[in-house]
């Protein structure tokens, strides 16, 4: 008689479960997307040694040091061009059929979604409902602060001008002052989808199910 509620990362696991057809172009971006990422590494160490070099020890850099930079600049350009090249071809069905390929997906979920009911079919409610609050509570936390994050990554740019004079109005400044915005803009951007995509939305797909499981029970306890 399994009474005991996993943990929440035993539940997130197995709500990550649903199968998904591997395919040799999905094994090749993800193939691309570690190139990326390996490559990236040196290129941000490559950048970063061209900034110490300008701004702190204000002298030329290396001749290599420059080449270097734009050599891993292009590859890690290539390899996450390829990884999306290749995730597009991936998704091609997606494209060609996008009905048939979102009822096949909901489908699959559905499947590990029923599983997991059943195995908390003997949880208690009350347990599975407090669960449920707490789950709703950090999916809210992760939410808010991402917002709080970009939210600050947006002001910071107008704050730094504001504190520089108006900066902008400066001769050769202006491209400066529009790269930082694009630069911060993009990162806070970024993270709020990361938020969004990894960490409030399986979140709330648990809280969808322990509410679902709660509310079976209830109605099969009477």
């Amino acid at each position: 008689m399994y009474t005991r509620l996993p943990s929440t990362y035993e539940l997130m696991e197995a709500l990550q479960t649903a199968p998904a057809e591997k395919s040799p172009d999905g094994r090749l971006a993800m193939v691309l997307w570690a190139g990326f990422v390996l490559a990236l590494v040196p290129t941000l160490v490559a950048g970063g040694a061209l900034v110490w070099w300008h701004q702190v020890l204000a002298q030329a850099p290396p001749a290599w040091l420059p080449q270097a930079f734009h050599v891993l600049l292009a590859i890690s350009g290539a390899f996450y061009a390829g990884a999306w090249l290749s995730r597009l071809r991936a998704g091609r069905d997606a494209l060609r059929h996008p009905l048939r390929w979102l009822s096949r997906r909901v489908d699959a979920q559905s499947e590990v979604e029923n599983a997991l009911l059943l195995r908390l079919g003997r949880i208690p409610v009350l347990q599975l409902r407090a669960r449920q609050r707490r789950v709703l509570l950090q999916a809210r936390l992760w939410e808010g602060g991402a917002r709080t994050v970009a939210l600050i990554l947006a002001l910071v740019p107008a704050a730094v001008v504001l504190a520089d004079g108006l900066a902008v109005m400066a001769p050769g400044h202006g491209r400066s002052v529009v790269a930082l915005y694009a630069v911060v803009l993009v990162g806070g951007g970024a993270l709020a989808l990361f938020a969004q995509l990894q960490c409030s939305t399986p979140l709330r797909r648990l809280a969808h199910v322990l509410g679902e499981a709660a509310e079976i029970n209830e109605k099969l306890g009477r």
